[in-house]
């Protein structure tokens, strides 16, 4: 079987001002899927804002960033817990599964950035 490269489309040449507007609704919109518990989309969107910053040199508060994947992460694990409820409920057992192993991994991550800033 053949398989076909996929062909790798350009970035557009962004502006400084264009990255900067990037990077700020980045951020808003990782604290909004934060919010919501909505953890792949918090991420990615964190993962554009870090990528147009470093472009531009701009830092990050790491307590900003890690309070927006806390809040994520805790309320992503609640909600995954909730959903394997259901489908536990629903005898499907694979997605059950699932989504308690997805839920783990979330309070996992949540732990981490809740005791990882005990240390000294």
């Amino acid at each position: 079987m053949l398989f076909r490269r996929k062909k790798e489309i350009p970035e557009p040449e962004l502006t400084r001002e264009e990255m900067e507007e990037l990077v700020d609704e980045g951020l808003k919109y990782a604290g909004q899927y934060a919010a919501e518990g909505n953890v792949s989309g918090m991420e990615m969107a964190l993962e554009e804002a870090m990528k147009y910053g470093r472009k531009i040199g701009r830092s990050f508060d790491p307590d900003n960033i890690d309070r927006i994947r806390l809040q994520g992460y805790e309320l992503g694990e609640k909600l995954m817990r909730k959903q394997a409820e259901e489908y536990q409920g629903a005898g499907k057992l694979r997605e059950y599964q699932n989504a308690m192993q997805l839920a783990d991994s979330y309070g996992g991550q949540a732990g981490m950035l809740r005791y990882g800033k005990s240390k000294p």
